[in-house]
């Protein structure tokens, strides 16, 4: 709700003066153009973030993985390779999550296919690790459908419990069966099988010289701890190329994508997942440093420039082991987004084509080469052969791709999962809060036309887009409808007259917007005649990382503003209104839009809404505690565009947040639709 106009001037009266009484007033500011004061040592050894993070939406992340795996699924049915094996079953790690995260049950059906054409069983004719990795998807399917068969996967389970310490002499033997393991362990409850893991495993790390080549004189062990990272065999240990240690990228990414997994299934409380915790913890640290400066690694990780070609399958697999790190919460979230949102942003500009082909892939190795970059297969699948397909983008890189994906959703988290719903009506073991409870299991049922549930956020945050899950992929007609008082509701999701099944990743009419409710109602269904809804799983997302803005609650100024445009509708929730300057900014005469919180919080992003051909071009975000001296925290040159534009800094404890602007996209001022404030 908009303020008052004479509480507004009272405010920004108020605040002015405390500012200038500080002697930082952003008037003054504005008319010199001078710097702020240095800020003290402590504050200023944190670095200045150069330029602002993608933020991608949840359906545009969801949208991404669908492409790939709607254009790779069909030609399983013509591979040549083994079906079971550790590619084809990497590509199904990433269906599972696909299932995980969208809820097609479409998705599913493809999971179980697989495992059905399978006959549930291990290949033999892999390498050990190598053969077991499909054991880990057949466990996942099976908790979903027990239809699905672990009689062989257990057998042989079991049977490896007494494999030699040898037997991982390769760095992605950890990828391929140390998930596998833990799902046992945790399935079954004995801890022969996290026993077996941790043997295999300490051995690859700290000896593996025992290989099907000849390493006599090699030192012990994979992983280099200088480097905080792991050679793919023995062959490699004390090797230079261009005088650097020789890491290949995917070796290394199926090492860290290998932690992540264990850590999944491991007990939080369990005292092994420690030194799971403190490996993925030092690769994340060391690869944070190698991201190159298009978001992704090369296949040579210290040694870029021999093999320039940026590359899919290593960068995805790191993408994902961080990104899974951070929802674990063992990584820093301010430390390790930055590096995941610059990664998928990269897969998603450089690998993944228009077709839903998946390139820059390298093909199956064991050392760092040049990746295939081409637009599409060199032969295109037919109904009889794959062609080149499986070869220019093999199904690992396109499940490693779609692995990446399903984390960087998970950090576009919803604000509605888990929150109170109220419903028009519910069948009794199929209630309301099933609807938002975050598992694609249960479900919301309702008998007859129309019907509706009702989430309450708890509070009011801004939402760009939803997600609808429906049982048995249902083509329901629906509207979603959001509110900010229960009373006045806007329809941004027009959908009464849908007749396409599946689950539906739908964006808002109109963009972000604010609200406190959201509402599915439902009028009818198409291709069935049934009168039960059934949805399995609604919830409402933004970009990455929703949280309340905290720039809402409190107070704002400005160098100058029109009397229309004041920089309260900068802060007013929609992108409808907006502040205008009432000055062009430059370098000598910048224009400042400043936020001052309701109380010191602690500070890692802030957002912008531009307004096209009107917004900042040059800007720099700055912080400080009440009355303190102003520290930088970003700065960027913004494209014309609306955005938003995510700023993403090391936390900090702030009470005023400020935007200086010294160039505009307009002839005479500059306009902002939206200035928001987040916390971690």
């Amino acid at each position: 709700m908009r303020r008052s106009s004479h509480r507004v001037a009272a405010v920004v009266a108020a605040l002015t003066a405390v500012l200038t009484a500080s002697g930082s007033a952003v008037e003054a500011d504005a008319r010199t153009g001078a710097r702020p004061a240095a800020a003290p040592a402590a504050a200023a050894a944190a670095a200045v973030v150069q330029g602002t993070m993608p933020a991608p939406r949840f359906s545009d992340v969801v949208a991404s993985m669908r492409r790939a795996v709607d254009y790779y699924r069909g030609t399983y049915a013509v591979t040549t390779g083994v079906r079971n094996g550790w590619s084809w079953s990497t590509y199904y790690d990433g269906i599972m999550r696909l299932y995980r995260t969208a809820g097609d049950a479409d998705v599913l059906g493809h999971g179980m296919a697989w495992g059905r054409d399978t006959s549930w069983t291990l290949t033999t004719r892999e390498e050990s690790a190598n053969e077991i990795k499909a054991a880990q998807n057949y466990a996942d399917l099976a908790a979903l459908d027990p239809s699905a068969s672990l009689a062989s996967a257990d057998a042989r389970m079991r049977a490896d419990l007494t494999l030699p310490d040898s037997d991982w002499w390769w760095v992605d033997a950890l990828f391929m069966a140390m998930p596998s393991w833990a799902h046992w362990a945790r399935r079954t409850g004995d801890p022969a099988y996290l026993n077996t893991m941790d043997r295999l495993y300490a051995w690859t790390k700290t000896n593996g010289t025992t290989s099907p080549f000849d390493c006599t004189g090699r030192a012990p062990g994979l992983y280099d701890p200088a480097e905080r990272l792991w050679y793919r065999d023995c062959r490699f240990v004390g090797q230079l190329e261009g005088g650097q240690k020789v890491f290949w990228g995917r070796g290394n990414g199926w090492v860290a994508a290998a932690m992540a997994e264990t850590l999944e299934q491991l007990p939080p409380s369990d005292p092994r997942a420690a030194q799971y915790v403190t490996m993925l913890r030092d690769m994340a640290s060391r690869l944070r440093e190698l991201q190159g400066s298009d978001g992704m690694w090369r296949t040579s990780l210290l040694n870029p420039t021999a093999y320039p070609v940026p590359e899919t399958s290593g960068t995805a697999l790191f993408a994902f082991a961080i990104a899974r790190g951070i929802t674990l919460g063992v990584l820093d979230r301010d430390t390790y987004a930055p590096v995941v949102l610059r990664a998928w942003d990269a897969l998603n500009r450089i690998s993944l084509q228009p077709s839903g082909f998946v390139t820059n892939c390298q093909n199956v190795g064991f050392a760092p080469g040049t990746p295939y970059q081409g637009t599409g297969p060199r032969t295109p699948a037919s109904s009889t052969s794959p062609g080149t397909l499986h070869t220019d983008s093999p199904p690992f890189c396109v499940g490693a791709f779609v692995m990446a994906g399903a984390e960087v959703a998970r950090l576009t988290r919803s604000m509605s999962t888990g929150r109170p719903v109220a419903a028009s009506a519910q069948q009794a073991g199929n209630e309301a809060p099933r609807l938002a409870d975050g598992d694609m299991t249960t479900r919301w049922s309702a008998k007859g036309y129309p019907q509706s549930a009702t989430i309450d956020l708890g509070r009011e945050y801004r939402a760009s887009n939803s997600l609808l899950v429906t049982l048995d992929d249902r083509a329901y007609k629906y509207r979603v409808m959001t509110s900010l008082d229960g009373t006045t509701w806007t329809t941004v999701v027009d959908k009464s007259a849908n007749t396409t099944p599946g689950s539906n990743t739908d964006t808002f009419v109109g963009g972000t917007v604010a609200l406190r409710y959201a509402r599915i109602a439902v009028y009818g269904v198409s291709g069935t005649t049934t009168d039960w809804i059934s949805i399995r799983e609604f919830s409402v997302h933004d970009r990455y990382d929703p949280r309340p803005d905290l720039a809402r609650s409190g107070t704002v100024a400005a160098t100058s503003s029109t009397a229309a445009n004041p920089p309260q509708l900068a802060t007013d929730g929609t992108s409808a209104t907006y502040w205008v300057s009432a000055a062009l900014p430059t370098a000598t005469a910048p224009q400042i839009f400043l936020s001052r919180l309701a109380a010191s919080s602690r500070v890692n992003a802030v957002r912008v809404f531009s307004r096209p051909a009107h917004g900042p071009r040059t800007v720099e975000v700055s912080t400080r505690p009440d009355g303190g001296t102003w520290t930088p925290a970003a700065t960027a040159t913004l494209p014309d565009a609306q955005g938003p534009h995510l700023f993403m800094f090391p936390s900090v404890t702030a009470r005023e947040i400020r935007i200086r602007i010294t160039g505009s996209y307009d002839a005479a001022n500059v306009q902002l639709q939206d200035f928001e404030v987040f916390g971690p």
